[in-house]
């Protein structure tokens, strides 16, 4: 009898010890899948930004260029359509989709800190689209010109959300300078 109650106590032991590293090695698992998630979150949000910028840019050129008598001539004479709204709306919305996405995933999987960040890069972005669209495309790019300075602003919160999503990935070096002066250039061949 007390080989078997020995034997039941040892399989018991090993069944609680496989369970017990079955759990841990899946909440390891689901950690890292969160982690990668979010890490995956910030960077649609970087790249997304980034492109609805370029965009914006192309809204104020746009802006200049369909500007004027030569504009009312053109639409006339049937040279090109006016401007649609929803055609418009349409093209924004592609990467504002990603955007807004990747920033619902950081509300709701991200620290308080890159909450902030991420707010903070979608109203940088909000300062580019609003300067572009208040622009006539005539301005120079000076160091005061809205456009820039948005344009600037953004550049700025995009670099703080990188070294965030950086130090809670623990990727690399956590503190680097990502608007360096240092370029590499192409080895010789």
């Amino acid at each position: 009898m007390n080989s078997t109650v020995a034997a039941l106590l040892g399989s018991a032991i090993t069944a609680c010890a496989s369970l017990f590293v079955v759990m841990v090695q899946s909440r390891l698992r689901r950690r890292h899948r969160e982690r990668t998630d979010l890490q995956r979150a910030y960077i649609l949000m970087l790249s997304g930004a980034l492109r609805l910028s370029h965009k914006a840019e192309a809204l104020r050129q746009t802006r200049y260029w369909r500007s004027g008598l030569r504009e009312v001539g053109d639409q006339l004479f049937g040279g090109q359509k006016p401007l649609d709204p929803m055609v418009l709306h349409d093209w924004l919305a592609r990467d504002m989709t990603t955007v807004e996405a990747a920033w619902s995933q950081v509300w709701t999987s991200g620290d308080q800190d890159g909450i902030a960040l991420a707010n903070g890069l979608m109203t940088a972005f909000n300062g580019v689209m609003d300067a572009a669209v208040k622009s006539s495309g005539t301005e120079s790019f000076e160091a005061t010109d809205d456009m820039v300075v948005a344009t600037r602003r953004l550049g700025e919160a995009r670099g703080q959300l990188a070294l965030h999503a950086r130090r809670v990935a623990k990727l690399g070096p956590r503190d680097v300078d990502l608007f360096t002066e240092r370029e590499y250039a192409a080895m010789p061949a």
